[in-house]
């Protein structure tokens, strides 16, 4: 017989949500009352929503946990402008005709013919509400009626409607098909570097800036070239005088910026062309980091300059241009970002037109500034998204510094209002004139004309967004651009500012191996670490290694990652619960990210690799883009049969569907790859693949050794990343089925290093699993970054996992440390070498668990005798050196032509 539950949708506000709680429970007072909500509830069963989800796929899940119960009742929130319908329609669902209809007020009602007239009420005082509601400031129906009563304010709308429509039209006529290639001419140009200085009345600005620049321009040489663009303050004739060498091209009228440059570029003799504001002052060494970029980044367009802003004023340039993912409605498109300390070579959208270098001959295969944007503005935009289309880099150079004296010519002849109007109407100019990409045009054209239409619709109208939206239409069907060669979405995932470039050691001649991780390696926060840095570091004499790995956050990245690699390049991985149920593990989803997978393939270009390491089973989706190194896989733990191993302890939806999808994936992604590697023998056998090799897990045996200290005599220690469920699985086994029989014998200590953001993990598993951590006599800790103190102070250590794939680095850190051990035989999965009552203590009971461990507590004697042997087992099979050397042995195998 069917238990019977009652069932409530989490369906309005979250202020609604516990009196919803509190009169469903009047339905049924003995009854079982379940939630179905976003996020967790107190005081009732949790059935979790997944807006990301469809309909039916959230409606299988909660069938799922209620199967063995018949729902009595089933109650929603019918709450005004709340967006949670597919949830009220799961819950109707479910419920049917036993579904109870609640307000906002928390008044109810069934679908029954005796509660026509209830339901009658509901529905009229809807109606007054809603038109109400339309008929107040700010309703629909009010600002239509306001509209027809001042007719011009129609005029922002319907322009908004315009723009969107040419732009829809404008993207009809875009090709998706890639074009071709420009190839740079071969032309007689000489070393060094042409500076390009426009300049306009500029003597004064001319004459703090050229006696640094001719200082700086001595080393690499060249040429400065000062275009004199309709001055009357005598600049051609002072720099005649005082400044013979310098070129001086004159115009007598007043050139836009970019016609004015070009003038510049295309007198330029030298290979490298510098395009200079003259109202910078270059800082001693501008040049030279200028010129090494062109060296280290293949096909590179241009390197930037650091700017900096006189003392006293806000840095409203840095030299880092990007476009970024996330901006607020009003932020132009457009940014600059200040670099982290240490970061160089970053990949920027573009250049600064008023300080950087350029390649002359691939500058002018471009046809140099698009004279299309007058005076000035946004044609430095413009030419880096051509380069970059072309598959010509920018890059921001660190140790290139000056100072700008922002807007010194602009401002004397053009008004704030003036600049801000022509800014907004050369950025449509740019996305009508160069982008390519049908979607990306789309994308990029709605984006502009809704921020217009925002600050045109502010109470204080912006000026410039109006002048804007009333050109929108016509820019958008000026003539699109040719079909460009790259993919314009992946280069603009590059530049968005997610992405940042520190280099590291000097590289030299040996091969090159880029490793690619979901996390950066250190500190050694947990076993993936652990692995990762000790096999790098024993790597470093033999190979250069670069580093791509995800971060929560940009900053400059550990010292000791630096010291191993030639350059580490940091990716913004954002969390997401939205994320929708796809053919792939959720994990999967999760590390899918554009800007990770664009600079991979540009960090690849740059440095050519032999292999490409990828660390953790998500990472196999990275493997096509990775030619033509060759690919290993790091399998850390053979995640499919991780999941098999949850099913065995009992039947779950939610796993169920991600093992399914596991399994998809995982066998899919053995075959992808060059060589897969296992932590253990009885991995590689499961896998039945020939590419599959075993590079067991260790242990620093130099940092991790027995401690002459003795341990606090009823201490227990648990280390486990709460980012890893089955850490959370087994320490809620270990607290609910074993902790509560160790303190009926002692008043032990039970100690958790919980890893990062322990709070996250566990709300984000908190529908699997919810340890009761509050229980007497448990010390919770977050990360540790040494955590020898720990194992110093610990009698005995326990890995309770129920689940395991892949080697528990742990298990061998505390053998190491000479510690006691009790696991279960998940703990110590793939440890083959081990003898449980020999080097550690193996049961799988909770009795049995606990009993191990109160023995070991009770009999230092005993304790002592493991205490040793495991010190001696692990000296004699785990040490990292001879892991490292097979490693060797398998990258040379990859790469003959190195061994």
């Amino acid at each position: 017989m069917k238990q019977p539950v009652l069932v409530a949708a989490a369906s309005g506000s979250e202020d609604l949500i516990p009196t919803l709680v509190e009169r469903m429970r009047h339905l049924g007072p003995d009854l079982p009352l379940y939630v179905i909500s976003e996020f967790k509830v107190e005081g009732a069963a949790w059935i979790p929503f997944h807006l990301g989800r469809t309909l039916e796929q959230n409606l299988a899940l909660c069938r799922f946990h209620l199967a063995d119960k018949e729902i009595r009742y089933v109650g929603l929130i019918l709450q005004p402008r709340m967006p949670y319908w597919t949830l009220r329609l799961l819950a109707f669902r479910l419920g049917g005709w036993n579904t109870v209809f609640f307000n906002e007020d928390l008044n109810h009602f069934l679908i029954r013919p005796r509660s026509f007239g209830t339901i009658a009420r509901h529905l009229l005082w809807r109606a007054k509400n809603l038109v109400r509601w339309e008929l107040r400031p700010g309703g629909a129906t009010y600002t239509l009626l306001w509209r027809i009563a001042h007719p011009k304010a129609f005029e922002r709308p319907l322009l908004t409607a315009a723009a969107r429509v040419s732009g829809w039209f404008a993207k009809m006529r875009r090709s998706a098909e890639a074009g071709p290639r420009l190839t740079p001419k071969t032309e007689p140009l000489t070393g060094g570097i042409s500076v390009v200085i426009p300049s306009r009345n500029g003597a004064d600005l001319l004459g703090r800036l050229l006696p640094g620049l001719v200082r700086e321009l001595a080393d690499p040489g060249g040429e400065i070239i000062v275009v004199d663009n309709g001055s009357s303050d005598g600049s051609a004739e002072w720099l005649a005088r005082d400044y013979p060498s310098v070129r001086v091209i004159v115009s007598a009228p007043a050139l836009s910026f970019a016609r004015a440059v070009n003038r510049g570029i295309d007198s330029a003799r030298c290979a490298r062309v510098m395009m200079l504001n003259n109202d910078m002052v270059l800082e001693p060494g501008f040049f030279a980091p200028l010129v090494e970029a062109f060296s280290k980044v293949p096909n590179l367009l241009c390197a930037t300059a650091q700017i900096f802003f006189p003392e006293g004023q806000r840095r409203e340039e840095t030299g880092k241009a990007v476009m970024p993912r996330k901006r607020g409605a009003d932020d132009f498109p457009v940014r600059c970002d200040t670099p982290s300390m240490g970061e160089d070579a970053s990949y920027v959208l573009y250049g600064s037109g008023g300080c950087s270098l350029f390649d002359t001959a691939r500058l002018r295969a471009l046809g140099g500034l698009r004279e299309i944007y007058e005076p000035a503005y946004v044609e430095d935009l413009d030419l880096g998204y051509r380069g970059w289309q072309q598959g010509w880099p920018s890059v921001f150079t660190a140790g290139a510094k000056l100072e700008h004296r922002h807007r010194a010519t602009t401002s004397r002849y053009y008004s704030q209002t003036d600049l801000d109007r022509v800014l907004e109407l050369n950025y449509l100019r740019f996305v009508a004139g160069s982008v390519a990409s049908p979607a990306v045009f789309a994308r990029l054209w709605k984006q502009a004309v809704d921020r217009l239409n925002h600050r045109a619709a502010r109470q204080e109208p912006d000026p410039a967004a109006m002048a804007a939206l009333r050109q929108a239409w016509r820019i958008a069907l000026s003539p699109a651009p040719p079909a460009i060669p790259n993919n314009e979405a992946s280069f603009l995932a590059l530049t968005n500012g997610d992405v940042a470039v520190f280099p590291g050691r000097a590289p030299s001649t040996r091969p090159r191996l880029i490793v690619a991780s979901p996390y950066i390696p250190f500190p050694l926060s947990h076993g993936g670490a652990v692995r990762m840095y000790n096999l790098m570091r024993r790597a470093a004499p033999d190979f250069d290694q670069v580093l791509l790995c995800f971060v929560d956050r940009l900053d400059t990245p550990p010292q000791e990652v630096l010291d191993l690699c030639v350059e580490v390049v940091l990716v913004v991985r954002e969390g997401d619960h939205l994320r929708p149920l796809t053919d792939r593990p959720d994990t999967v989803e999760e590390f899918d990210v554009p800007a990770f997978r664009a600079a991979l393939r540009q960090t690849i270009t740059k440095w050519n690799p032999a292999i490409v390491q990828l660390e953790f089973t998500q990472l196999a989706l990275y493997a096509p883009d990775c030619a033509p190194a060759r690919t290993i896989l790091v399998e850390h733990d053979v995640t499919l049969d991780l999941y098999r191993q949850m099913l065995e302890r009992g039947e779950d939806w939610e796993t169920r569907q991600q093992y399914e999808r596991w399994v998809r994936f995982e066998t899919a992604a053995w075959r992808s790859v060059d060589r897969v590697v296992t932590m253990s023998e009885k991995d590689r056998a499961s896998l039945q693949r020939d590419n599959a090799v075993t590079l067991a897990n260790g242990v620093d045996l130099e940092r991790f050794t027995p401690s002459a200290e003795q341990p606090e005599p009823l201490r227990i220690l648990f280390i486990g990343s709460f980012a890893h469920l089955p850490n959370l699985l087994a320490l809620d086994f270990f607290l609910r089925r074993i902790w509560p029989l160790v303190r009926e014998s002692l008043d032990a200590t039970f100690h958790v290093i919980a890893g990062s953001r322990p709070e996250y993990f566990l709300e984000r598993y908190a529908e699997k699993v919810t340890p009761p951590l509050d229980a007497a006599g448990v010390e919770v800790e977050g990360f540790v970054s040494d955590p020898r103190i720990a194992y110093r102070r610990a009698a005995v250590v326990v890995a309770p996992l129920l689940a395991s794939a892949g080697t528990n680095i742990k298990i061998m850190e505390a053998m190491a440390m000479g510690k006691a051990i009790v696991s279960t035989p998940g703990g110590v999965n793939g440890l083959d070498d081990l003898v449980s009552g020999r080097d550690l203590l193996v049961a799988e009971q909770p009795e049995a668990f606990a009993a191990a461990v109160v023995e070991l507590l009770r009999d230092p004697a005993r304790r002592s005798e493991i205490e040793r042997q495991a010190r001696s087992t692990v000296e004699a099979s785990y040490g990292w050196d001879a892991i490292a050397r097979r490693q060797k042995e398998l990258y040379n195998a990859l790469t003959p032509s190195t061994a």
